[in-house]
């Protein structure tokens, strides 16, 4: 299990993440109340040497928003340059939680390098209850290895799913972690998915 990136700052309530080879928009699965028409939030990010960028947005119908990276300096967003923390504001300047699972005040990520591309951030569901025409929760404790027979969910996700691991990081606060995930096909149909803790680990795995 990777550590928590935040372990040297003093807020402890940040959602931790990642995105890879982002180009046009970093969508973000932080879920937030709807304003008035007249009305926006405001993301602030910092970066690694304390600076901030900000930007006006609007939530969907989901309660998800969107940071266009045409609106960050261009070459911001490399994987050389460190942790970002990423936080809402109302039009008062009052910092505002939004849930991802559960309510957090700030998003940590990175930048991983490589040819994987992930524009997204937090993940697309409420966990009470889970979306369960879009999306699956499998919960799983103290496992090093987590086997899931996908002839059930063949149906809803087919051959090519999105999945991710999130791991018990502390109290109540889950992480999502890069491990290492293995798909089995039979005859081209995928028939079951492998996930490597990389050791034993409490968490869930998330299935879109």
């Amino acid at each position: 299990m990777r550590p928590t990136k935040l372990s040297t700052m003093e807020c402890n309530t940040c959602f931790n993440d990642f995105i890879a080879k982002c180009n046009t928009e970093i969508n973000v699965f932080a879920q937030l109340p709807a304003l008035p028409l007249y009305d926006s939030y405001k993301w602030v990010i910092t970066d690694s040497l304390d600076r901030k960028f900000e930007g006006d947005f609007v939530v969907d119908e989901n309660g998800f928003w969107q940071i266009l990276v045409a609106d960050l300096p261009e070459g911001l967003l490399t994987q050389y340059s460190g942790d970002f923390r990423l936080e809402v504001y109302d039009s008062s300047c009052k910092p505002v939680k939004f849930k991802i699972a559960q309510e957090y005040d700030c998003i940590s990520f990175e930048i991983k390098g490589g040819t994987f591309t992930k524009d997204y951030i937090g993940c697309s569901f409420s966990c009470t209850p889970p979306l369960a025409s879009q999306t699956t929760l499998i919960a799983f404790t103290d496992a090093a290895t987590v086997d899931i027979t996908w002839a059930p969910y063949l149906a809803t996700y087919g051959n090519n799913p999105l999945v991710q691991v999130y791991h018990l990081v502390s109290g109540t606060t889950y992480q999502l972690v890069d491990v290492a995930i293995q798909q089995t096909f039979t005859d081209g149909v995928l028939t079951s998915i492998t996930i490597n803790n990389a050791g034993v680990a409490t968490g869930y795995v998330l299935i879109s």
